[in-house]
């Protein structure tokens, strides 16, 4: 089994820098640093800073940086931001820099005058423009959020909500909202200072409560998330030798492994299964699991018992749900994560299938994509972050969800639409803990009308031991805020396995 526990990870470093960047002084410049904690541990640092170009802008940068251990192996995941505002608070541009893989994706955009914003992708030297039309949101500027925010501080109120960008989770409007909590002292770099004490909530993750303490000022002092059952996070104000010093992240790979109730014989080959899901409720403060968390496919059909309560039936002879919406155009559209226009990508088609490849049938030519991605893959280990399909196509290594892009990006190459798929897969044994579930991506391609399940870590492609949980197209911000479902969820559950054949 090939493990998809990174994803978690790299939405933190994104609902961090959402309830952060609104929180900082009244006077426009800064330069700060935080180190990041991980159930105790030095995970990571966030530098950001402010400062009036020649021309009078304001440029917001932030660096944050977290490492996860996965095993014994440390991945370390990187997002570089800035945001140009000019003096009188209109935005200009903004830029993500993701290092997730070995390769970096760099995204910049531009803010129109008509409200429309245009950007361009780009990795490896390929790039993909796409226009995105003026939000429907009206929306601030992180300096004008700050300004709105203090300005309500003035007035005396206690709860706050507003409309924003942050650059990390792309240029689509996310809701913040902010609710005075009271006076509370906070130990921080070795002293005890007095805070205003918040509780903050983001569209991004509903239901999950960031704790925030800030100075008079509004400077973050402390942050504090629980994105996942056992899994802290705190970010506190810091110095530079502080923030960047050696990290020593937790393992919690193991940890989210799922023992059910008894095992599955013969998984690879199993051709039917009914399981019961039990979701323990949300904590406070923690994420809320949302129906949709489960999706229905051609091969699995959800049932909803009660809010804690899902019996998932997955049956590997697919059937097509009735009144099954054919996909739109964006699952055959290139993407920075699916790019199926990179000229290597088109030239794996080739080989895969040869010139005549729209002769073969449909079915038949998925299946013989995903078998190549199997073999493509060289390195099949956990040292990778999250690829993108131009970068794996050229390293050759990853897990389950750089096959599961790869394969998903070459189908959308041989007109295929196709989509990746998050949840989980039972084995019989990996890292030492036996009859497992644990996370894991495959692809789902739209074949005679209903989504298809190809797994290409799988020789034989798909078996009944999967259970699937959400699925994105990887389109501008969807990627995010797909499996952000999934995060909640992480902890929550145990599996009774109620008939398999």
């Amino acid at each position: 089994m090939h493990k998809l526990f990174k994803m978690p990870f790299f939405i933190v470093p994104c609902m961090f820098l959402a309830c952060t960047s609104i929180l900082h002084a009244d006077d426009d410049t800064y330069d700060l640093w935080y180190t990041i904690l991980m159930s105790g541990q030095p995970s990571g640092y966030s530098h950001q800073s402010s400062q009036r170009t020649a021309g009078g802008n304001l440029l917001l940068q932030t660096q944050t940086q977290i490492t996860i251990a996965r095993q014994a192996i440390k991945i370390t995941i990187q997002m570089d931001t800035t945001f140009q505002e000019s003096a009188d608070g209109k935005p200009l541009r903004g830029s993500l820099t993701q290092t997730l893989g070995t390769m970096k994706m760099i995204q910049k955009y531009t803010f129109n005058e008509d409200g429309s914003i245009s950007m361009t992708s780009e990795q490896n030297g390929q790039v993909i423009k796409q226009e995105l039309p003026k939000p429907t949101q009206k929306w601030l500027t992180p300096t004008q959020s700050q300004k709105y925010v203090l300005d309500q501080l003035a007035k005396g109120q206690k709860e706050i909500s507003f409309v924003t960008i942050e650059p990390a989770s792309g240029p689509q409007p996310i809701t913040i909202k902010m609710k005075y909590i009271g006076q509370e002292t906070v130990q921080v770099i070795g002293k005890v200072v007095p805070a205003m004490q918040w509780e903050m909530t983001t569209s991004l993750m509903p239901g999950m409560i960031t704790r925030a303490w800030t100075n008079d000022k509004i400077i973050p002092i402390k942050t504090s998330m629980t994105p996942m059952p056992g899994m802290e996070m705190d970010v506190l104000l810091s110095d530079k030798n502080l923030a960047t010093q050696q990290v020593n992240p937790p393992e919690l790979l193991i940890s989210t492994m799922i023992h059910p109730n008894k095992p599955l014989p013969n998984p690879r080959s199993l051709k039917q299964a009914t399981y019961e899901l039990i979701i323990k409720p949300s904590a406070a403060g923690e994420p809320k699991v949302l129906r949709d968390s489960f999706i229905q496919t051609g091969s699995q059909r959800v049932k909803w018992i009660d809010d804690y309560h899902v019996q998932i039936t997955v049956n590997v002879k697919s059937q097509a749900i009735k009144g099954e919406a054919k996909p739109d155009a964006k699952y055959l559209k290139a993407t920075p994560v699916l790019n199926h226009q990179d000229p290597q990508i088109k030239q794996a088609i080739i080989r895969a299938l040869g010139n005549q490849w729209d002769q073969i049938p449909t079915m038949e030519r998925a299946v013989k994509l995903c078998h190549f991605v199997n073999g493509e893959i060289k390195s099949k280990d956990l040292s990778v972050g999250f690829a993108s399909a131009s970068e794996v196509i050229r390293t050759r290594q990853g897990d389950c969800s750089e096959h599961g892009v790869l394969l998903a990006a070459m189908l959308r190459g041989v007109a295929i639409p196709s989509r990746v798929v998050s949840g989980l897969i039972y084995v019989d044994e990996f890292l030492g803990q036996k009859n497992i579930f644990g996370y894991h991506m495959w692809s789902q391609a739209w074949i005679d009308g209903q989504w298809v399940d190809l797994d290409a870590t799988l020789l034989n492609v798909f078996d009944a031991a999967h259970i699937a949980m959400v699925a994105s197209s990887t389109g501008q911000g969807q990627t995010l805020n797909d499996m952000v479902k999934l995060t909640p969820l992480i902890g929550r559950l145990s599996i009774n396995v109620l008939s398999v054949r």
